[in-house]
């Protein structure tokens, strides 16, 4: 009867402890949501450490943000962004754990994100990346650029102590080498420059595919073992339907420009043109970043890339 009662009692604690990360992840993102909503003063470099479940933090900005996994007996880290932020990030991971660091994770190639991984390396830690990421490190060198120590093709897990992270492949998408990461048991799916909360926040960028982008959401959104997004840059977390919206955004964006390709209009003329539904306008950057999204997709209907 005791190990029964135990075991309730462990069950139990472990509802309390999910129940609170989720109760702390929706006022954060309520807060969050309305800042985006009704303030463009944001100051987006303002960084912070945010434990958004158990041993799993955000540490960074509106800016850049970084996942970080922390066990019982080491650390990981992705997307150290840069010498400056890598040191910060140090800084604040040294109040909270003094246990040794063992991975750090290239999310993808973009130098936004990868530069600054020799402070964690000079401390012992391993780089990884997937493979696909190497011609673009090798063609685009940066001086703060360290090259990753392993690269990977397929699925991938890293387990330290009481923690797994499963590092993910979906093909082309944001580029040809991102990986989206979670961690065993957990419902929070780190999926970088995938999405950014309530942001449209998508520009030019040329190497991205919109279609295979819709189809990674697609199948991200398909799956059930998660409730819950952390991106590289926007809100340190946010629900489900984050994701969700920025699918849409996309599947919006291309039937709109293709709509007005078919009425004969052309660049600039098109560009000006384009206005999607009033939950898109609403996103934070949509008048900012909206005729340049449409741009890059015309380019896609033309040009094939």
């Amino acid at each position: 009867m005791n190990q029964v009662k135990i075991k309730k009692n462990l069950e139990m604690n472990i509802m309390k402890q999910h129940y609170m990360y989720t109760l702390r992840s929706l006022i954060l993102f309520i807060l969050s949501f309305f800042i985006l909503k009704n303030s463009y003063s944001l100051d987006i470099y303002k960084k912070d450490m945010t434990e958004v479940s158990d041993g799993i933090y955000s540490f960074g900005s509106f800016s850049a943000r970084s996942f970080i996994v922390i066990s019982n007996t080491g650390i990981i880290i992705t997307d150290p962004v840069d010498p400056i932020n890598a040191q910060e990030m140090l800084k604040a991971i040294r109040k909270i754990s003094d246990l040794p660091f063992r991975y750090v994770v290239y999310s993808h190639q973009h130098w936004d994100h990868v530069l600054g991984g020799k402070v964690f390396k000079d401390l012992g830690a391993e780089i990884i990346s997937h493979s696909k990421c190497l011609k673009h490190f090798q063609q685009h060198k940066h001086d703060d650029l360290i090259l990753p120590d392993r690269t990977i093709d397929e699925n991938t897990s890293l387990t330290i102590g009481n923690k797994t992270l499963n590092l993910m492949y979906f093909g082309k998408n944001h580029g040809d080498c991102t990986l989206v990461m979670q961690v065993d048991g957990d419902d929070v799916l780190y999926v970088n420059d995938l999405v950014t909360p309530y942001s449209v926040g998508l520009g030019f960028m040329p190497d991205y595919d919109p279609i295979e982008w819709i189809r990674t959401l697609k199948e991200l959104e398909e799956r059930d073992n998660w409730s819950r997004m952390m991106g590289a840059h926007g809100i340190p977390i946010a629900p489900k339907e984050a994701l969700v919206q920025r699918r849409r955004l996309l599947e919006s964006l291309m039937k709109e420009v293709k709509k007005e390709m078919d009425a004969g209009y052309r660049r600039e003329e098109l560009y000006a043109r384009i206005q999607l539904e009033e939950e898109f306008q609403n996103m934070r950057g949509y008048d900012l970043h909206i005729k340049r999204a449409a741009e890059r997709i015309f380019h896609f209907y033309t040009m094939g890339w």
